[in-house]
């Protein structure tokens, strides 16, 4: 029996939502004209980070750091998110939804930067968009592979059918439309590289200002954005600056010379929290860290190998030595604050076991030389990270110690991290460390495991991971609607993970931030470090707190 659900307009969300060719300038702008609400030499907001960003175009962004600008400042999102992670109105202020699928009823007080209105012809268009296998878009992999069509009712009415049965169905459209008008006609191949990325026009609280490569963004508040989505961003003007070394970072922030600097690593988050001047604020994040195996190459084709190797790797180490104890060991890809957490414990630290596994599988140290062979190939291995990751350098000489106490020869390379981004996609490497963020609050592993991935060019099924068990499971999962099954069926499908080990899971983060006093700031949580950032505001403004 279909089930309707209406949300009226007067219930918005109670926080934001986060999240041809290259222009050849090295600084483009796009000034938001008298919509701009900051004033003249007015004090920047300015947030500290390490990396050059590479497009702010939602249809193709996959840095955390460029998605909270999309989400949070330039774009409006067709829901969001409130502070206990349930799914709110934004873009879209109303919805009746079905077995078959959810109509939306848009606002229609939302306007492109340009001044031409957000409607329904905009949402269908980033939708067909993204669903283009030849725009390799990760709205389409991501929250779209389970709905088939998007029909346009009205100028501010759409409906949206669903593949099958959907068990968390709202989750699918947490992603913001593009400008159809701006858009529209350039071909799928072309998208990735259009100069709307560096330019983008949006719908947000923020209007984009300028890019300056290596040096950062600037961003300007509109005073169009609706009363009712918390109006007219507070601070008028904020600034991404591009820091890459954290120690500078530390002491920009310690001058007052950027306000805002996460994520910040546990041992400067230590160095940090006696200034008076500045609040260390940590709090669990929706990242975990793990190390990818590549499994169509050697050593990493046979399970009892992957496990013999996460077993020589002690968790518990790490996270006390390096993250100082701010995260909690990972088990398992739903999170331990979600309802459907199997509450698994990690596969056991145990180097003799390990050993013993793999002297099972032909690997033995044949030579006496410390690295164990099977077949006269050593067990060898390149290990790629970021280094853009506070932690990842310190982690790394960790785990190759770690390895090589049981006869397994680890190659770290740290790498500029869109290099590893692209190795990693391409599915060129052998091991990766890094982190996978959780777009949405769902649970549905399916663009990182199930093998209908494997085929598909930069998907983020990257080990090439097949398990026809695991796939079911995982399908199941996903049309589940009952609380209880669907937790007995992510537990089962946890612990075919935990087996195989296609990756292997070392810890879920603790997010960090340092931010200074004189900013007043409405919290930090699960759903992003700007998310509540349009509220903020300056302590010597007068404003009562």
């Amino acid at each position: 029996m279909a089930s309707e659900t209406k949300v009226p307009t007067t219930r918005t969300a109670t926080g934001r939502p986060r999240t041809a060719l290259l222009l050849a300038a090295l600084v483009v702008a796009c000034g938001g004209g008298s919509a701009d609400r900051a004033a003249p030499g007015e004090r920047p907001l300015v947030l500290g980070y390490a990396g050059e960003l590479q497009t702010l175009n939602p249809l193709i962004s996959t840095d955390q750091n460029a998605n909270e600008l999309i989400y949070a400042l330039l774009f409006t999102p067709l829901v969001t998110y409130d502070e206990a992670f349930r799914v709110r109105p934004w873009l879209a202020s109303s919805w009746e939804i079905d077995e078959t699928g959810v109509t939306f009823d848009l606002r229609d007080d939302v306007v492109w930067h340009d001044g031409r209105p957000v409607t329904a012809e905009d949402v269908k268009f980033t939708f067909d968009t993204a669903k283009n296998p030849a725009v390799a878009s990760p709205l389409g992999s991501v929250y779209l592979a389970n709905v088939s069509t998007a029909t346009v009712e009205s100028p501010y009415r759409i409906r949206f059918e669903f593949a099958e049965l959907q068990a968390e169905p709202l989750e699918n459209f947490f992603w913001p439309p593009v400008p159809r008008h701006l858009l529209e006609g350039v071909p799928a191949e072309e998208i990735a590289a259009h100069p709307f990325g560096r330019q983008p026009v949006g719908s947000g609280p923020y209007t984009f200002d300028s890019w300056t490569v290596g040096q950062g963004l600037e961003f300007r508040s509109r005073e169009q954005f609706p009363a009712a989505l918390g109006g007219p961003a507070e601070i008028g003007r904020v600034s991404y600056r591009i820091v890459p070394e954290p120690t500078t970072r530390l002491g920009q922030l310690r001058r007052g010379e950027i306000h805002v600097d996460g994520p910040i690593a546990p041992r400067d988050a230590d160095r940090v929290s006696s200034d008076p001047d500045v609040d260390v604020i940590a709090f669990p994040w929706r990242q975990f860290t793990y190390i990818g195996w590549n499994t169509l190459r050697p050593p990493f084709e046979e399970p009892e190998t992957r496990r013999a190797l996460a077993m020589s790797i002690d968790r518990g180490e790490l996270l006390e030595a390096i993250l100082l104890g701010r995260g909690r060991p990972a088990s398992s890809v739903v999170p331990p604050w979600h309802p459907y957490d199997p509450g698994l414990e990690p596969l056991p630290y145990d180097p003799a076991a390990a050993a013993a596994l793999l002297e099972a599988a032909g690997w033995v140290d044949a030579d006496g030389d410390g690295v164990r062979e099977r077949d006269g190939v050593p067990m060898s291995f390149e290990l790629v990270a970021s280094s853009r990751n506070p932690v990842f350098g310190d982690l790394i000489q960790v785990i190759q110690a770690q390895l090589a106490d049981v006869g397994i020869e680890v190659r770290p390379r740290l790498l500029e991290w869109q290099t590893v981004l692209g190795m990693h996609r391409s599915r060129d490497f052998d091991a990766v460390l890094t982190n996978w963020v959780l777009d949405n609050f769902r649970v549905d592993p399916r663009p990182l495991f199930h093998s209908s991935q494997v085929a598909i060019d930069g998907s983020a099924n990257r080990g090439s991971y097949r398990n026809p068990v695991a796939d079911s499971l995982m399908d199941l999962g996903a049309r589940t609607l009952d609380p209880e099954a669907a937790a007995r069926i992510w537990r089962d499908f946890a612990g075919i993970l935990q087996r195989d080990q296609p990756i292997t899971l070392l810890f879920w983060n603790d997010e960090i931030v340092a931010v200074r006093r004189e900013l007043i700031h409405t919290g930090f949580d699960a759903r992003g470090e700007l998310v509540t950032l349009p509220g903020w505001r300056w302590r010597d403004t007068g404003t009562p707190e």
